[in-house]
């Protein structure tokens, strides 16, 4: 028992290595070409490394910390409450990009609270569901804990969509729905929330032209510029890809192929083989994160890890989706690869907090045994 156990660990941290290891070197490779004019070669590499670095260090201290800690009403309300706080001072100092506004500077530096709400949102929907549950008011007033879940997920939406990012708005929507099933909610109340919300959503979607004009270029067939480029990418590697390196979309030909389309890049310098690997390797990823959610006991744990079980696949299969044109062109990182600092940060938390929690998968198979471990032997 205790060999599977350590056995997961050990291929959790070498999945997210080779991860952040594979996105050092696609980043070597497709962003020099793009660099800001005067900036060195090395620009982005280097600060994806140093992202990367702090991430690093952010993956330790949720991994370090007990995840029981989250429950604690000034733990989960206050960070409730930066959140907010967060997003209020994107609209309001928030600098424009491509017409949405998104990002603050934060000495020097730029933070899309946006991203960080993911992982808020999915910390506070798992200790109020929690609590509920506890309350037993899941099962006896389903209604009231619908509204209580769906309410605190809604007033991040609200303020996410008012920065105009409807993709980020609909992913923290999708995490707050997709809980609130996995609550165990009466499937009859979820099911007419979900149809409402689906309706909602559509409403949501057709209040910008912008939004209304890419869907219809989209359904008619009519490729855009970027994911024309994207295809071209994705084709011309064919099966074993140009080599490392050799890739001519990021010679200024495909827009943002260090940040969105970066998988785009990879599989024109890797091929078919390459990119099947790269999602091989996510597939691993949310592999481990699901079993060690149905194989931990403590259901607050539980709901942890299948929001980010959520976090994580609706952005590696979104991000897919938009770079080879099944859905129409959006922006959405692909998690610890994409350029960007608040991506790699939010993903290295909730990295940790899944380890946190294999540390407390060891600790319910072990017993008190667990506290009489050598840590380096724990660790691997």
């Amino acid at each position: 028992m205790f060999r599977n156990k350590k056995f997961l660990g050990t291929a959790f941290i070498i999945v997210i290595l080779l991860l952040l290891v594979t996105g050092l070197l696609t980043m070597a490779s497709l962003s020099f070409p793009v660099v800001p004019k005067g900036k060195s070669s090395y620009y982005y590499l280097s600060k994806q490394a140093l992202w990367i670095f702090l991430g690093l260090i952010c993956f330790s201290f949720t991994a370090l910390m007990n995840y029981k800690r989250y429950k604690e009403f000034k733990f989960f309300a206050a960070l409730y409450i930066i959140g907010i706080v967060g997003l209020f001072m994107v609209l309001i100092l928030g600098g424009k990009t491509k017409g949405a506004v998104r990002w603050i500077n934060v000495f020097g530096f730029k933070i899309q609270p946006s991203e960080f709400a993911k992982l808020i949102i999915i910390i506070t929907v798992a200790v109020l569901i929690d609590r509920l549950k506890n309350k037993n008011m899941i099962a006896t007033k389903p209604w009231t804990s619908a509204a209580i879940i769906l309410g605190t997920t809604g007033v991040y939406s609200l303020l996410i969509l008012m920065e105009k990012s409807y993709t980020s708005m609909a992913q923290v929507a999708i995490i707050g729905i997709l809980m609130l099933f996995i609550s165990g909610i009466n499937l009859s109340v979820f099911t007419i929330i979900f149809s409402f919300l689906i309706i909602l959503g559509q409403f949501l979607l057709k209040l910008a032209s912008y939004r209304v004009n890419r869907i219809k270029s989209h359904e008619s067939g009519e490729l855009v510029f970027q994911a024309h480029q994207s295809l071209i990418a994705i084709g011309s590697g064919n099966l074993t890809g140009r080599g490392y390196g050799n890739g001519l979309q990021k010679y200024k030909f495909l827009p943002e192929i260090h940040t969105d389309y970066i998988f785009s890049g990879f599989a024109e310098e890797n091929g078919f083989i390459g990119a099947l690997i790269l999602i091989l390797i996510y597939v691993c990823l949310l592999a481990i994160i699901l079993i060690v959610a149905c194989k931990i006991k403590d259901m607050f744990a539980k709901y942890l890890l299948m929001g980010i079980f959520v976090m994580f696949a609706t952005q590696i299969l979104g991000n897919i989706a938009v770079v080879s044109d099944v859905v129409p062109s959006t922006g959405i990182p692909l998690p610890l690869m994409s350029y960007g600092g608040s991506s790699v940060f939010v993903s290295m938390f909730a990295l940790g907090i899944v380890y946190n929690v294999i540390r407390a998968l060891y600790k319910q198979e072990m017993g008190d045994s667990l506290d009489e471990l050598n840590e380096v032997d724990y660790l691997m």
